[in-house]
């Protein structure tokens, strides 16, 4: 009996590692799996494609097409849509830092909310890590690509930015570039020779530079310096749009159309600035929301540190103005042809890992795009921009054959109400499936 006992809690063992969504399956049964009877917004367009099935093999869609017309292989593991759920790319945050305390644990968060690749702007070796594990399988989070060290000049030298020589900047991009790191970031101040030679550099070694415009410089000077995206909307306000003058994004945003640059809006984290700054009750109110508890641990840490919270009050009114002028830029700049990003600089207080993505895919219906260009800013036109600047060989963003199996099952479509989005009722990663269960287990923090 003693031996029976043993092996029935053996198997209970094993079974809780298949089924549990904070590890990956131990053993899956199938590396075959099969979406029947799903409606596809494959994100080539806008039109859903009713009724279809699309096969997984390992971690690649293999094959996609009507239900009746493609035969499911023997064995498969069935996902059935009922003809009534539709299946849409997993989606892409262009501007996270997954450095922070406990990572590890709470960058699941991405994945409960359908965010199966992330660009990190703030490197470290805990991140080259914490990427490297990922691609292992050994813990659960979103592909990473991830910059180097927090800007190359700033690193340098943070007192002083002028002291710091070509030849210095030019070893740091080939260190970064050496230790593994996927792209360059730009930030703080540099001179026009610095910046000339950091981008000389980073194209002589295919290493792709993004992030913030310099701020003692302008944004004319990123365009014609080459820089072919920009996080932070407000950037363009610090250092080209000083006046608030609408006409002169209209004008700048045509130029930036025909450089073919891209913008991680990044309205989220300007949206929880405006609403903190100045006024520490505010997070004290979202601190106590029961969706804030439901946080891991580390990240209620970040929002207690509240940022903005203690900044002087009288400086309210030009955040205020800044926020509301942020939608005329984002507005211009897409009209114009500038392709946008989904980015939310998360960990951020007030803004959820994951979360926080589908809120800023909101936000630019709030500029005007329509739904189905939010939701591109955070698939396709994702997936084709690393696919050009950081890995040629990454393929996310469309479901579409030979793509990765990064993938989202809803209730309805997306396209009538981006609503939906909040409530996924399922996720593959890689080609590994979580239903609803797996999914609430993800979330489920062991401090």
């Amino acid at each position: 009996m003693k031996k029976i006992r043993s092996t029935l809690l053996i198997i209970s063992f094993m079974y809780a590692l298949v089924v549990n969504g904070q590890t990956y399956k131990t053993k899956e049964q199938e590396n075959i799996k099969a979406f029947v009877n799903v409606n596809v917004l494959t994100m080539r367009d806008s039109i859903p494609k009713m009724s279809q099935t699309v096969i997984i093999k390992n971690d690649r869609i293999v094959a996609i097409g009507n239900s009746k017309n493609i035969k499911v292989p023997d064995g498969a593991k069935l996902i059935d849509g009922n003809h009534t759920k539709y299946l849409i790319p997993g989606l892409t945050d262009t501007h996270v830092h997954v450095g922070h305390k406990g990572s590890e644990e709470w960058i699941r968060s991405y994945v409960n909310n359908g965010v199966t690749t992330v660009l990190n702007l703030g490197g470290s070796k805990k991140v080259l890590k914490l990427k490297e594990r990922i691609k292992k399988q050994k813990i659960i989070g979103p592909d990473i690509y991830t910059a180097g060290r927090g800007g190359v000049v700033r690193e340098l030298n943070r007192s002083n930015y002028k002291t710091v020589s070509l030849d210095k900047i030019e070893e740091r991009i080939m260190e970064d570039k050496e230790k593994g790191y996927d792209f360059i970031k730009i930030y703080g101040q540099m001179t026009i020779s610095q910046f000339e030679h950091m981008m000389k550099i980073a194209k002589r070694e295919g290493i792709h530079a993004m992030g913030h415009i310099p701020r003692n410089l302008t944004a004319d000077d990123a365009l014609r310096i080459g820089q072919k995206s920009m996080a932070h909307t407000e950037e363009f306000i610090y250092t080209q749009f000083t006046e608030f003058d609408e006409q002169e994004v209209i004008d700048f945003a045509t130029k930036a159309a025909a450089a073919n640059v891209w913008l991680i809006a990044n309205i989220i984290a300007y949206e929880k600035i405006e609403l903190t700054w100045g006024k520490p009750q505010v997070m004290d109110s979202i601190l106590r929301l029961p969706q804030t508890k439901r946080l891991h641990p580390k990240i209620q840490k970040i929002y207690k540190a509240d940022w903005y919270g203690s900044r002087d009050i009288s400086g309210r009114s030009y955040v205020e103005k800044v926020y509301k002028f942020y939608f005329p830029i984002v507005k211009h700049f897409h009209k114009a042809g500038v392709k946008m990003l989904v980015g939310t600089d998360t960990a951020f207080p007030a803004a959820a890992p994951g979360e926080s993505a589908i809120n800023e895919i909101k936000n630019f219906t709030k500029a005007g795009l329509s739904n189905y260009e939010a939701l591109k800013a955070a698939t396709v036109n994702a997936g084709v921009y690393i696919n050009k600047f950081i890995d040629n060989s990454y393929f996310v963003g469309k479901i579409q054959q030979n793509y990765t199996a990064h993938i989202i099952l809803l209730s309805s479509n997306p396209l009538n109400n981006l609503e939906v989005l909040n409530k996924p009722e399922g996720v593959m990663l890689r080609g590994h499936w979580f239903d609803p269960t797996g999914l609430k287990e993800m979330i489920q923090w062991n401090n």
